[in-house]
């Protein structure tokens, strides 16, 4: 017996008997009455039995052919079943959906608060929120999007942008009174500077000129609020997105650090595989987090 039986053949051959004869199974499934034989031919050859026992009148099933046929017309019952049971899941508002974002002030309030719109539209979809600084790899963990800063470097993900986020040096008064202004770049490593997960820090000007210079840090922590109480402690300079600290900024509890340069501003972008057969709650969920940002 052969180990590589079509299943093609094998519905060929449950719809003959279904029907009673070749010609109304050729019709049924839209091929022609020789193809068919020629299926049923292959089946039994795979076998090694026959299954079916043909005349130009009728057809009788021998016993093989009768305990195959009882198996698999179930088992194709089945397979239909669970095919149906996977097309009704993938299309329905059901499931759930998870999500790896940076967090810190643009998870906490951004992100929260778009999953929460989301949550309330559409109440049986359960979305699981995890905020991770760290590179997912989206081929062999469980998520199904990633929200990360920065420029795409995956070919292999479909990168949809959601937001430009603006950075900037800051310190506090009490610091710039004590240290100084940053002039240039090049300067950085005279000061106190307390880095987050990036200690490559770039520059550009109005003149065009850029420049990238790594950082020394007197500090280094990956969390956002506490890089924040530092600058406000007095206890150096920070990069961090405007959105954090805007109050501080605005109340003057901070300042911007450097003068003449500007730090690019970072895209943030809503990251997935690509792939054909989106299931349609994940796409909702893609479309509805791009509208809501694009809102803002």
């Amino acid at each position: 017996m052969s180990n590589n039986l079509s299943l093609s053949d094998i519905k060929t051959f449950v719809t003959i008997v279904s029907l009673g004869n070749l010609t109304k199974a050729a019709e049924r499934l839209g091929s022609s009455r020789a193809h068919v034989s020629r299926q049923l031919s292959q089946l039994e050859k795979d076998l090694g039995v026959q299954l079916l026992i043909r005349t130009t009148r009728t057809q009788k099933l021998t016993e093989e052919g009768k305990a195959f046929y009882r198996t698999c017309s179930n088992s194709l019952e089945e397979i239909d079943k669970i095919a149906s049971d996977i097309v009704d899941y993938n299309s329905s508002m059901v499931g759930n959906i998870n999500v790896s974002s940076l967090g810190g002030v643009f998870g906490e309030e951004y992100v929260a608060k778009a999953l929460a719109e989301f949550s309330l539209l559409y109440p049986k979809i359960n979305v699981v929120l995890s905020f991770d600084s760290r590179h997912v790899d989206l081929m062999n963990e469980e998520y199904d999007v990633v929200i990360r800063a920065g420029e795409l470097v995956d070919s292999q993900l479909v990168a949809r942008p959601l937001m430009m986020m603006e950075m900037g040096l800051f310190a506090s008064p009490e610091y710039l009174n004590r240290y100084g202004l940053v002039n240039s770049p090049d300067e950085l490593n005279k000061h106190r500077c307390i880095t987050g997960p990036i200690s490559k820090w770039k520059f550009y000007n109005s003149e065009g000129d850029t420049k990238e210079v790594c950082v020394d840090s007197v500090m280094n922590c990956n969390n956002s609020r506490v890089l924040r109480q530092y600058a406000l402690d007095g206890v150096g300079i920070i990069r961090l997105p405007y959105i954090y600290i805007q109050q501080d900024v605005e109340e003057k509890r901070l300042l911007s650090a450097i003068t003449g340069w500007k730090i690019s501003s970072s895209p943030i972008n809503l990251l997935y595989n690509k792939h054909s057969f989106q299931p349609e709650r994940l796409r909702v969920f893609i479309q509805f987090i791009c509208d809501w940002f694009s809102n803002l």
